[in-house]
């Protein structure tokens, strides 16, 4: 056991040599600038790709707050819910009959082509992240 410790002092030596390793940082999201989108819900871009189209951004829909149908095309996304209770429905017509309720923790694949939905926040405020993914697939195993 004795040999292996000079080994494991000098690999941290080297790690830390180049200095502090780099560490996560949480973003304040109350400190976050958000727009308006959809007229009702207010959006923050959190990257964007070399042509400045989002890649990840955060939604917000306050209590009561109803996006109506949109999202035809724009390439396949994935929606987690952050917090809140998601209402959630599929089609360019709104059919309350066949809207669904999202707790926080579902994750959402919405269809690159003839994904238009609509959605909701009924019973309190709702907090989304979106992931756009315009180049690539989901991986194996996921289903679309």
């Amino acid at each position: 056991m004795k040999k292996h410790t000079p080994f494991a002092a000098m690999a941290a030596a080297l790690f830390c040599a180049g200095g502090a390793a780099a560490e996560s940082t949480p973003i304040a999201i109350d400190d976050l600038a958000f727009a308006t989108v959809h007229e009702v819900a207010e959006r923050s871009i959190l990257a964007r790709n070399d042509a400045g189209q989002p890649l990840a951004a955060l939604l917000k829909l306050d209590d009561g707050d109803f996006l109506p149908p949109h999202g035809a095309g724009g390439g396949l996304r994935l929606l987690t819910v952050l917090s809140g209770e998601l209402s959630w429905g599929d089609g360019a017509e709104v059919d309350p009959d066949k809207e669904r309720i999202f707790p926080a923790g579902t994750v959402l694949i919405v269809p690159a082509e003839g994904g238009e939905h609509w959605a909701a926040a009924r019973g309190g405020d709702v907090l989304i992240q979106v992931v756009f993914i315009r180049e690539g697939a989901l991986a194996a195993g996921i289903p679309d």
